[in-house]
């Protein structure tokens, strides 16, 4: 048997729901993350592909990369913890299709510079089509400010199924390699489901929404204004502001670090009020390549939680208007 035979003759949900209380939800699991504290369920799971996602902290694999990141071992011993869970007593074989041959070759070939690649899945790029325009879906978000216009260029559109409006998340070269989804059931703190959710698992996040599609405005304006959320960049597209972009997140990783100072504009952090912007490792690393600005609600504009949008147009351009250079 292969490592990746092993691997794929355990079924992930029933391994993981000994570390994490999961609860199904459609097609996916969800608990508690084991990694970091939390309060809401950020831990999720999937069978088909059997796959793990912990947003909090990034994490995300299979079971051999759960193992290794939740017991911190080597890969000889989460290679035993495996086969002690599937009861298998057995050696592993390398993979088949390695033939000597190659291996051979490989020993005597060139070392590159080791990178981890992305493990996020490329979608066709004619995958929206699946899901409808519904008028009377995505009046939600017209309703909450968004214009048709905007909608339609970040291409949101409704599933029936999973009744949520979804949109494409795309890499630097414009390739979808997610998809969001914003549940539009009324019910849904009641019925535990996350009101914004990935249709797909993330490998590593290396790319920044909107990025793509504002890419000429943002050249143009040689500034990137960064959001956390892919409906701050929509709401601020249809107030005419055409060069912002979301991290997906409360933090800058790596990936979208390395992405930003190969840009060279200056970058602008307009993240939700209770994030430190100063403590991001990252963001004080791309202060070395790119000037780095942020938003500071000095004057108590918004609630605890909320995004520069969330109170409207006026505050967002005082927000912005006052914002402070990162040194």
């Amino acid at each position: 048997m292969e490592l990746e035979e092993l691997i794929q003759s355990i079924d992930i949900v029933e391994f993981l729901s000994q570390f994490v209380e999961l609860e199904e939800k459609g097609d996916e699991w969800w608990g508690l993350s084991c990694f970091k504290e939390e309060k809401t369920p950020s831990f999720s799971v999937r069978k088909d592909p059997p796959v793990f996602y912990d947003y909090s902290s990034g994490i995300g694999g299979n079971v051999y990369t759960f193992i290794r990141h939740y017991y911190k071992c080597q890969k000889n011993e989460a290679i035993e913890i495996l086969k002690k869970y599937a009861g298998f007593d057995g050696e592993l074989l390398a993979p088949r299709q390695k033939m000597a041959a190659t291996m051979t070759c490989k020993r005597f070939k060139q070392p590159k510079a080791s990178r981890k690649e992305s493990a996020s899945t490329i979608l066709p790029n004619d995958y929206m089509e699946r899901y409808e325009k519904r008028d009377d879906k995505l009046a939600v978000w017209e309703q909450e400010g968004i214009s048709r216009s905007s909608l339609d260029k970040f291409q949101v559109y409704y599933d029936s199924f999973s009744d949520r409006l979804v949109y494409p998340i795309r890499n630097i070269e414009g390739k979808i390699v997610n998809i969001g989804g914003r549940t539009l059931d009324p019910l849904w703190k009641e019925k535990k489901q996350r009101k914004y959710t990935y249709f797909h698992s993330w490998g590593t996040m290396d790319t920044i929404y909107g990025l793509v599609e504002n890419m000429e405005h943002i050249l143009k304006s040689r500034e990137v204004i960064l959001f956390e959320g892919c409906k701050s960049v929509l709401l601020a597209d249809t107030w005419g502001i055409h060069n912002a972009g979301a991290i997906l997140t409360s933090h800058l990783n790596p990936n979208q670090m390395k992405i930003l100072a190969r840009l060279g504009c200056r970058v602008v952090f307009a993240l939700d009020k209770d994030v430190r912007i100063r403590e991001d490792h990252n963001i004080g690393k791309l202060k070395q390549y790119v000037n780095v600005e942020y938003l500071w609600d000095r004057e108590d504009l918004l609630d605890e939680k909320d995004a520069p949008v969330d109170k409207g147009l006026e505050v967002f351009k005082k927000l912005y208007d006052q914002r402070l250079r990162y040194r």
